[in-house]
């Protein structure tokens, strides 16, 4: 005996609610997918259920109703007790490092993952949970009109595990009673520094730049840019400097491509939506990267200190040493835009290991720019006993970020005479 077809819509429609909150909980990038492959299976249950099988319909609705309360249980359980979850799936789960729904970065052509506009966010690596706040300008802290300072460099400048009034930027402001911007943002390199720089300079014209490299800046530019693109900005001419584009994955995506709506527009933003993910990557080696930093309190060791950084080597490959090449024509770039608006160029690093640190200070010669030992002295206050890195992350901590704005204030009062 057939059935009446037109009856399952209504509990076809009802069934669109916990489908979304099970695509959404499945993942955060493919979620289109996952709801796709849901809708489909809906379609065939109702084919089934007009033809005389509604047990299929039945099954279906049961099976979804019970995805969407687990996952909706154990997001609540993902709030009320995060300790849940440690290791590399906390910190795939809960930080907020991402371009999908309820993550930090939206993405620019050229720069690709830039801070978002407008986002206030709990986060979390490694133990360390902190405050992110950007307003309409997408740098962390406060809109200004303008400048004296701004901070340019990857997640030490950003911040990473410490609220923004005790990054090394606002502990700066504080100390000189000037008006600092941080323009930090994790896991860039200086080529996207200077695209920052050159974004904001004309809006704040600051009278100094604090340009903070890292070595891992040098594993950053090849990752966010092909071979092709850096060497065009590094061989680019002095008068017609070239603008790289970043890899495909790192660009915009179209308005109206399924996965950007459902990222943008539909996905519910649940911390348990990056967990299958996380399962997947948990091995993967950049996750395992963070164990590295495992150390309670964490100070570098002389093999940190005396690490061999491959792209400086000049009998390396020229694949190889590319990223610095790169590297090198950002700062240069810099110093040009501080030169032309009036403003002083410092360099700064984190102070180990000790080839990449004496290259900056070479590179801060070169270009007639300043260079800051700041990083070295937080090194040396560590190598003391005195706690300047996050446990288990090696990334400054309040009193390290406040060690390095003490010893970058001069700089304010040396532009001052």
């Amino acid at each position: 005996m057939r059935t009446d077809g037109p009856r399952a819509w209504p509990v076809a429609l009802v069934c669109l609610v916990p489908l979304w909150v099970v695509a959404s909980a499945a993942s955060r990038g493919r979620g289109s997918v996952f709801f796709a492959a849901g809708l489909a299976g809906l379609a065939l249950a109702v084919w089934a259920f007009a033809r005389g099988r509604r047990d299929v319909l039945y099954r279906y609705v049961y099976v979804l109703v019970l995805a969407a309360a687990a996952a909706l249980a154990f997001e609540a359980v993902l709030y009320v007790r995060p300790t849940v979850l440690r290791g590399r799936l906390a910190n795939i789960a809960y930080n907020g490092y991402h371009w999908q729904r309820g993550g930090i970065y939206a993405l620019d052509e050229h720069r690709g993952p830039v801070l978002r506009p407008r986002v206030r966010r709990t986060m979390y690596w490694n133990g360390h949970w902190w405050r992110h706040e950007t307003g309409d300008a997408g740098w962390r802290g406060p809109d200004v009109p303008q400048a004296d300072a701004v901070f340019l460099g990857d997640s030490m400048i950003y911040g990473h595990g410490v609220d923004e009034p005790q990054t090394a930027c606002a502990r700066f402001g504080a100390r000189t009673g000037t008006t600092a911007v941080n323009l930090g943002q994790q896991g860039t390199c200086q080529v996207q520094s200077f695209l920052t720089l050159a974004h904001h300079a004309a809006r704040l014209r600051p009278r100094l730049v604090f340009a903070s490299l890292h070595p891992t800046d040098l594993d950053e530019a090849p990752r966010l840019y092909d071979e092709g693109e850096l060497r065009a900005f590094a061989d680019a001419p002095e008068d017609a400097p070239y603008v790289p584009t970043v890899r495909p994955e790192y660009r915009p995506r179209p308005w109206w491509s399924p996965a950007s709506v459902w990222t943008r527009f539909i996905a519910l933003p649940m911390r348990c939506s990056g967990l299958m993910g996380a399962l997947a990557r948990s091995n993967h080696p950049g996750a395992r990267a963070a164990e590295q930093f495992a150390r309670d309190p964490f100070v570098p060791t002389a093999a940190d200190v005396d690490a061999a950084v491959p792209a400086l080597a000049p009998d390396a490959p020229e694949a190889v040493r590319l990223p610095w090449r790169a590297e090198r024509r950002a700062v240069r770039e810099m110093k040009r835009l501080c030169d032309r608006s009036g403003a002083r160029l410092v360099l700064l690093d984190l102070g180990y290991p000790r080839t990449f640190t004496q290259a900056v200070e070479a590179l801060a010669h070169e270009l007639g720019a300043d260079y800051s030992d700041a990083g070295r002295q937080v090194l040396a206050r560590s190598q003391a006993g005195e706690r300047v890195y996050l446990a288990d992350d090696g990334h400054w901590s309040p009193a390290g970020n406040d060690a390095m704005a003490e010893r970058l204030a001069r700089y304010a009062s040396d532009d001052e005479d």
